[in-house]
């Protein structure tokens, strides 16, 4: 139940401040509030994306007509400003800016020819405060300006304070974030206080309900106090390790500037309220902005972009959003839209009515098991303006309209039934608007290039709708081009081609198929996920080639351990996204990767790429490779070296290491390949031999299977090995059964073809007790799965044979009706579904 006290009455008398704070918070934030306002200048707080600080800004900016607007953001956005501010750009938008490290100023390079590089969003809706600051600035002729660092110059600060190199190659940031207040204490303790479940449901409580009683002088005091109190918990060196500190001096140094140059004129500035309480003082201390930094421009690009609804919504990551960005828009536009405060209402609640209708339409059709039916939408209507009413709300705030749909929708378990409601719910309030960009906007080189590509490919992109491809990688040059211009597009996350079907060269699945299938589809957000994409590279196949460069960076991190497995499927990446320059430069790298590998899986499933590079041939066009064939007898010679003790690997590797065993043996026997083949049988012998005690029974039976199948040990051998551990002490089922499973698992003919093995395992079982037999039951059970039906058949007949011809009945049935089988099928399906729920099978 949220609480109606006010906010004044929750500032305490003492609060842990941290290393420089002073003793009497009440006191500071009483002095804080006697500098918001001068005659010259007022400070206004607000939260990014919130409505209520939007709203009260156009308000006083209308009335009071200040000469100069000061808004937080990078000070090389001012040249954006009247992009931001034209009639035709339709929100959500965002600031977009990158920054790459050139000259080494962070100390450390992870690739000599691929340098840290960053970028950061700065989105904006038509509720944003800083943009209504700027566009009302706008229509009354105020100076306007962004006031604080670069962004190349805040990840400069942040790492020099910290002083620790960059570690790694590509980093994205937000530029609006509340994380500061998010994390207070201050403000948990207080939202438990006032009965409020999280931040945002406390900050609509205070601010977005609130401002309705509030002039606009009690509600930036009442921001600011509540932002005054969360920042007494941030000790000074805190705030120079995130970089806040610096950035304020430079917002102060640029308030500063204005102050001296304005001629009388009254100066709005508006920034996060977090840094709102800073700044009155470090402008009365004239502090100075730190050392500009010059960059030129190839370093630091800056464009204005398309941003969607559902990727401003908080709870989707947007870690400095609102909740539910269309809900907050609609409130935005219904309250502008009204002549009064009793309109304003009106048309608030109205608000809140065609969500819950919406929602109930979704989910009539979506079919979904339980749909809100006509009632139940007055129902959940009629329940959230009581909680509004309950709450002190003139009208039903977010929670509010969110607690009606759960009290009366939801029939049955929330985490069940509410599952699929659920995220109808945060769909709809969050919304999929995708804003518009006005003429004259600038755009990254990969954008041109993209347009560009396509036009060389005969790819249209005049409409939007859906489009399928069907490239011939194996006969046709034009359709590999294609092929991998697509791939580059899909590693850098532009959602524009879809794989569908096809050779899977890097997986080595569906390799039988020699045709790709791709399905295509141009939408705005393909320029936006283009311009997130330049920060690796000013065409798309050099960002495709730096964003490869990440991942060989991970590769070369000692302290992530080596994987040639990984390795050679980074090489198969680049054959197969066209970047042949950066394939061969791998190369050395793969063979580190081998040398070290410590998995013999890993190194048997890089033999197995390796070997499928070589193959496939015309859709790689790894020919330039030559060095493959030694990389391939390295990764051989690896393998079998770490054979010698595989048989004690732990226990959660085993059947691994049976699959590559499996694999390594299809290798060796290849025409193809000229292995020496008596180190891969000298590595299985190893595991033979290896004390019972201290090794795997499965993988000591699938060694066996294969040295008996290549008639390197005879009968006697294998049946010792068999009833070796059937016949041991060992307690463990799973140890005594594991020797059949491996066998099986490499060899399963033996059990119908040797009739010693089936006479050597019937005179064990024949030396158990009933207790022995049924604790092994089960997992002779899942070695004996391995067999077909047919397989089964053989091996009952050899099973019979023992016992002297002795009828055993049918053991697989062909006179089964379609119906009896059916209704097997189906039962067995819901026994499983049953068994998943339980959490017995997954």
């Amino acid at each position: 139940m949220v609480s109606n006290h006010s906010l004044s009455d929750s500032v305490p008398r003492n609060v842990g401040q941290g290393e420089a704070a002073p003793n009497d918070p009440q006191q500071i934030v009483a002095r804080l509030l006697q500098k918001l306002r001068t005659d010259r200048i007022t400070y206004f707080p607000v939260r990014h994306h919130s409505p209520a600080c939007a709203a009260l800004i156009e308000t006083w900016i209308l009335e009071n007509k200040p000469a100069s607007i000061l808004v937080e953001g990078p000070s090389n956005f001012n040249s954006r400003i009247n992009l931001l501010t034209d009639d035709d750009c339709k929100c959500p938008v965002a600031l977009f800016t990158n920054f790459i490290d050139k000259k080494e100023r962070l100390q450390k390079l992870i690739l000599k020819d691929c340098p840290p590089r960053f970028s950061a969003y700065y989105p904006f809706c038509d509720y944003s405060p800083e943009l209504v600051a700027l566009r009302s600035g706008r229509k009354i002729g105020a100076r306007l300006q962004f006031i604080d660092l670069q962004y190349g110059e805040m990840i400069l600060n942040q790492y020099r304070v910290q002083k620790k190199p960059e570690d790694e190659i590509v980093h994205i940031d937000s530029l609006a974030e509340d994380e500061h207040l998010k994390k207070s204490r201050y403000i948990q303790s207080l939202s438990r206080e006032l009965g409020c479940r999280d931040f945002d449901e406390l900050w609509d409580h205070l601010f977005e309900a609130g401002r309705e009683t509030l002039s606009v002088e009690a509600f930036i005091d009442r921001l600011t106090t509540y932002c005054a109190m969360a920042r007494l918990e941030y000790t000074q060196r805190d705030l120079e390790v995130d970089g806040t500190i610096a950035r304020e001096a430079c917002m102060a140094a640029a308030i500063v500037e204005e102050l001296e140059n304005n001629c009388g004129g009254k100066i709005l500035v508006v920034t996060g309220g977090f840094h709102t309480v800073a700044l009155p003082d470090l402008v009365e201390q004239k502090v100075e902005r730190p050392k500009k930094i010059e960059f030129t421009d190839d370093e630091q690009g800056m464009w204005l972009m398309r941003f969607s609804f559902d990727r401003l919504d908080s709870l989707a990551g947007y870690s400095a959003g609102m909740p539910s960005p269309a809900f907050y828009d609609r409130l935005w536009h219904s309250e502008r839209s009204s002549e009064n405060a009793t309109a304003r209402i009106r048309e608030s609640e109205r608000a809140g009515a065609d969500f819950i209708v919406e929602i109930s339409r979704r989910t009539r059709e979506l079919m979904l098991p339980n749909l809100i039916t006509t009632p139940d939408s007055i129902a959940a209507l009629q329940m959230a303006k009581q909680l509004a009413n309950l709450r002190g709300h003139p009208w039903p705030m977010r929670e509010d309209v969110l607690d009606g749909i759960r009290s009366c929708c939801v029939k049955g378990e929330v985490n069940v039934e509410g599952a699929a409601l659920s995220t109808i719910v945060r769909q709809v309030m969050a919304g999929d608007r995708i804003g518009e960009l006005p003429p004259g906007c600038d755009s990254p080189p990969i954008v041109d290039d993209f347009y560009r590509e396509a036009k060389r490919f005969k790819i249209a992109l005049d409409r939007v709708e859906h489009k399928e491809f069907s490239l011939d990688l194996y006969r046709n040059a034009n359709h590999r081009y294609v092929s991998r211009f697509f791939h580059r597009l899909s590693s850098l996350n532009v959602p524009f081609a879809r794989f569908v079907d096809g050779p899977d060269f890097v997986h080595g699945m569906r390799l039988d198929l020699i045709i790709e299938r791709w399905e295509t589809n141009w939408s705005p957000n393909v320029e936006s996920g283009l311009i997130e994409a330049s920060t690796f590279g000013t065409t798309i196949e050099e960002a495709a080639a730096t964003h490869l460069q990440t991942q060989l960076a991970n590769l070369e991190d000692n302290s992530q351990g080596r994987s040639s497995a990984t390795a050679v499927e980074l090489l198969i990446k680049a054959c197969r996204l066209g970047l042949h320059t950066q394939s061969l430069k791998m190369v050395p790298l793969i063979d580190i990767h081998i040398a070290e590998d410590p998995l013999v899986s890993s190194a048997i499933s890089a033999l197995s790429q390796l070997e499928l590079l070589l193959q496939a041939r015309e859709p790689l066009e790894a020919s330039h490779l030559t060095a493959v064939p030694q990389l391939m007898q390295a990764a051989y010679h690896r393998a079998c070296h770490l054979l010698s003790d595989t048989a004690r690997c732990p226990a959660d590797r085993v059947e691994e290491f049976v699959a590559a065993l499996k694999i390594l043996r299809e290798i060796v026997n290849s025409d193809s390949n000229e292995f020496d083949i008596d180190l891969f049988f000298s590595g299985l012998n190893s595991i033979i031999n290896c004390p019972p005690h201290e090794a795997q029974s499965m993988l000591v039976g699938a060694a066996a299977g294969i040295l008996y199948g290549e008639s390197r040990i005879d009968h006697e051998k294998l049946i010792a090995i068999v009833c070796g551990y059937l016949g041991g002490t060992n307690n463990d089922p799973k140890k005594t059964a594991g020797i059949l499973r491996g066998l099986l698992t490499t060899a399963c003919e033996i059990a119908w073809q040797v009739a010693e093995i089936i006479q050597s395992i019937d005179a064990q079982f024949q030396t158990w007790e009933e207790e022995t037999f049924l604790n092994l039951l089960p997992e002779l059970r899942l070695a004996f799965s391995l067999l077909t039906p047919s397989d089964i058949s053989r091996v009952a007949e050899k099973v019979s044979n023992v016992y002297e011809g002795a009828e055993l009945g049918p053991l697989v049935h062909y006179e089964i009706a379609e119906g009896d089988l059916q209704l097997g099928l189906t039962l067995n399906d819901r026994v499983l579904k049953i068994l998943e729920a339980d959490g017995i099978r997954e």
